[in-house]
C-alpha cells in the first residue's frame, strides 16, 4: 500500500460568535510518526485561552485523548511549535506535544492501527467549539514491503523502497516481554527511515522456547546471516539492536560474531549477563551449547558483580562501534550505571553513550510520539520519556547511517 505524505491545509469553520473566519491549518495532513505536527489556528479572538484537544483510537478500540490551552495572540493566532500551553497534558514547548501526551485509562501504550493512527483535533473558546480537523500518522513510508519469516527463525523483514541500493541493515529484538512484537515495531520504524530492518522473537513465539531461559546466540546468528543476503542490504554493515533483556544478546552477538555484526545498538542496557527467567537457576543465553554465565539474585544492579566476574560482558572485544541509549531515572535497572561502564570498559574504541534527563526504562525504544503511560516501577514520566525519544531518535538514525 503506498500513501503520499501531502502538504495541505485543512481549514475547518465554526463561528459559535467568536469570529467566523476561525480556522485550524495542519501543514500535512498525512505524515510520518516522527514528523512534525504542523498545526497552527488563526481567525481567533485575540488574548483569548483556546483549548486545543486531541483524540484517536488505538489498534484494540481503545480511545486515547490530550488537551492544552493556549493564550492566542494579538493577532489572533495559537502556534504549539513556538509556544507553551498555560496548562494541559504536557508542559514546555513542543510541537508534537499533543500527540505524545495522550492517555488512555488502563492502558501503557498506544498501538496504532495497520493503516497508520488517525489523530482529530478541535480547538474550543468559552466551551465553544471554533475549529477542527484530522490527520493522519503513518507507521510506513511509501515503498516499504514486508515479508514474514517462520523457518529457521520468527520475525518480520521490512524492505524499504530502492532495494537495489546497498544499505546497512538491522537485526531487531525486544526484551523479558517476550514475542516478536518488539523488534518488529522497531524493524517497522527504521525501514521507515530507509533501513532494511529485520525484527525477531527469540522465546514466547512458535517453535521457541516458551521462556527467556537457555537461548542460545547460534539463532539470531541465523537470522543475521539470512539478512545479510537480502537484497539491497551491505552485508558489510550488519547491525544488531536490541532493548532491555535484548541489550544483553546484542551485546553478546558482537562479542562473539566480530565478523558477522559490526555495530550494536543497546537501548536501556545491562553490562552483565542476568540469569534466565521466571527461572533464575537457569542460563537466559547459551553459546556453543555452554550456559553464558550470569550474574547471582543478590548482584542485581552491580556493574562488578563479586561473585560472578565472569558475567560482565567484555565489550571490549566488540569491534563495531556500539551506540548506548538510557534514562537517568531508569527503575527497572540502573541502565546508565549500566551504560557507564560499558563506556569505560570501551576506551579509546568507538562508542556513543546518549542519557536522557529523567526518562525511565522505556526511553531504550526511542521510535518518537508515540504515547506511553509509564509506571513506578521503570522509571521516567510520559513528558521525559517523550523528549528522550524525540531526542535520542535522530542521534540513532545518525549512528546506522
Amino acid at each position: 500500500m503506498r500513501r503520499m505524505i501531502v502538504p495541505a491545509a485543512l481549514l475547518l469553520l465554526a463561528g459559535c460568535g467568536h469570529g467566523p473566519s476561525a480556522a485550524l491549518h495542519v501543514a500535512a495532513t498525512t505524515a510520518l510518526f516522527d514528523a512534525p505536527l504542523g498545526v497552527t489556528l488563526t481567525g481567533l479572538p485575540a488574548h483569548h485561552d483556546v483549548v486545543v484537544r486531541a483524540t484517536a483510537t488505538d489498534k484494540s478500540g481503545a480511545q486515547w485523548s490530550s488537551a492544552a490551552t493556549f493564550e492566542s495572540s494579538g493577532a489572533g493566532t495559537v502556534d504549539p511549535a513556538t509556544q507553551a500551553p498555560v496548562s494541559g497534558s504536557y508542559t514546555g514547548t513542543h510541537d508534537t506535544g499533543l500527540l505524545w501526551s495522550m492517555t488512555s485509562e488502563g492502558k501503557t501504550s498506544l498501538s496504532p492501527p495497520p493503516a497508520g493512527t488517525k489523530v482529530s483535533l478541535t480547538a474550543t473558546v468559552d466551551g465553544d467549539r471554533v475549529a477542527g480537523g484530522e490527520l493522519l500518522r503513518l507507521r510506513d513510508a511509501p515503498g516499504v514491503t514486508s515479508q514474514d519469516i517462520t523457518k529457521d527463525f520468527t520475525g518480520t523483514f521490512y524492505a524499504p523502497a530502492g532495494a537495489g541500493e546497498k544499505r546497512p541493515a538491522v537485526l531487531a529484538f525486544g526484551g523479558s516481554e517476550g514475542g516478536a512484537g518488539g523488534g518488529t515495531s522497531s524493524a517497522r520504524a527504521l525501514a521507515a527511515k530507509g533501513i532494511p530492518a529485520l525484527g525477531i522473537g527469540y522465546f514466547d513465539v512458535p517453535g521457541r522456547p516458551a521462556h527467556l531461559e537457555r537461548i542460545p546466540l547460534e539463532y539470531f546468528a541465523t537470522a543475521l546471516r539470512w539478512l545479510a543476503k537480502q537484497p539491497g542490504v551491505d552485508p558489510a554493515r550488519m547491525y544488531v539492536y536490541g532493548v532491555s533483556r535484548g541489550s544483553e544478546a546484542a551485546l553478546l552477538l558482537g562479542v562473539n560474531y566480530p565478523d558477522l555484526v559490526h555495530g550494536v545498538v543497546a537501548g536501556s542496557p545491562s553490562s552483565v549477563v542476568y540469569p534466565g527467567l521466571p527461572d533464575t537457576s537457569q542460563p537466559a543465553w547459551t553459546f556453543h551449547g555452554k550456559p553464558i554465565p550470569s550474574i547471582g539474585l543478590s548482584e542485581a544492579g552491580m556493574a562488578t558483580p563479586p561473585k560472578t566476574p565472569a558475567a560482565v560482558i567484555p565489550v571490549e572485544r566488540i569491534r563495531g562501534k556500539i551506540f548506548l541509549l538510557c534514562g537517568d531515572d531508569d527503575k527497572l535497572w540502573p541502565s546508565c550505571v549500566f551504560s557507564g561502564a560499558i563506556a569505560a570498559r570501551r576506551g579509546d574504541r568507538p562508542y556513543t553513550e546518549v542519557t536522557e534527563p529523567g526518562a525511565g526504562h522505556y526511553v531504550g525504544d526511542p521510535m518518537p510520539n508515540q504515547p506511553t503511560a509509564p509506571g513506578a516501577q521503570v522509571g521516567g514520566s510520559q513528558q521525559a520519556d517523550a523528549l528522550g525519544r524525540l531526542d535520542a531518535w535522530p542521534k540513532l538514525l545518525s549512528f546506522l547511517s
